[in-house]
């Protein structure tokens, strides 16, 4: 017995139709197992959408659905999402621009927000601060004060101010264009300047702080980081995106389309 299923062995072994009978049961089963696999699909409806379309109901229609008109609502929301999915699955979206144009937008408002939910992490935001120092350099700045002098201030003048505005972040280039060189390099910190006469009447300044050109601390800078993180946040997704794809252009155009040209266009 032991002889003769060898011999049968062998004998399949050896014999090329039963290789391609053998392969051809392997590929059928590994195909049925596959597609029963992926063939269902499904469409999740969670209470928070149902809570949604009745508010949408409600402030579209005046009155809150009823059950059946709340029902066959839910069916729409269900035979949308299969039939949408199938659509793409299809490819049935190519060749529609402003099919095309919504799902762009849907996919930068997506990352987008996540983008933003990854600014307000503070390590992150702090790691990007000390890779782009650099980029957070100010010049000279002031914060001061000033106040506009009645005649009798200016001919009298007082060492207390009874009102007054105050102004932070203000860089020495816009005050010398505002005063001229010699009045700016005669403030004095903590100090109110003798009068000085401006097209709006004559005022005075008290320099509160003075601070010297350099980079901004990651406290001053975090409203800028957390902006400047977020975009570069999107620009990286969406160019880990385009390595994708390649991009085939007319024949002897002269259209430049690659990673930066691109990224300008979000």
């Amino acid at each position: 017995m032991l002889k003769k299923g060898n011999y049968w062995l062998k004998r399949v072994i050896k014999d090329p139709f039963s290789h391609f009978l053998i392969a051809g049961t392997v590929l059928f089963i590994c195909y049925s197992l596959y597609h029963s696999s992926s063939s269902v699909n499904t469409i999740s409806v969670t209470p928070s959408q149902v809570t949604q379309q009745k508010k949408d109901d409600t402030l579209y229609f005046g009155s809150p659905p009823s059950k059946q008109e709340l029902n066959k609502d839910i069916n729409h929301v269900v035979l949308k999402q299969m039939l949408s999915q199938q659509a793409l699955k299809l490819g049935l979206e190519k060749g529609d621009p402003n099919l095309n144009e919504m799902l762009m937008q849907r996919y930068l408002s997506y990352v987008s927000q996540l983008a933003k939910i990854n600014a307000t992490n503070t390590s992150l935001l702090h790691q990007y601060y000390l890779t782009h120092q650099a980029r957070y350099k100010h010049p000279d700045m002031y914060s001061l004060c000033y106040h506009f002098l009645t005649p009798q201030e200016v001919q009298h003048p007082i060492s207390t101010m009874d009102s007054q505005q105050c102004l932070t972040d203000v860089s020495k280039q816009a005050l010398l264009a505002k005063l001229g060189t010699k009045t700016v390099d005669a403030l004095a910190t903590n100090q109110w300047s003798t009068p000085i006469d401006t097209p709006f009447g004559a005022i005075a300044i008290k320099v509160l702080n003075y601070q010297k050109a350099g980079v901004l601390s990651f406290k001053q800078a975090k409203q800028q980081l957390a902006h400047d993180f977020a975009c570069d946040d999107v620009n990286n997704k969406i160019a880990a995106v385009i390595k994708h794809y390649h991009i085939a252009l007319p024949a002897g155009s002269d259209f430049t389309v690659n990673t930066k040209t691109l990224l300008n266009n979000v």
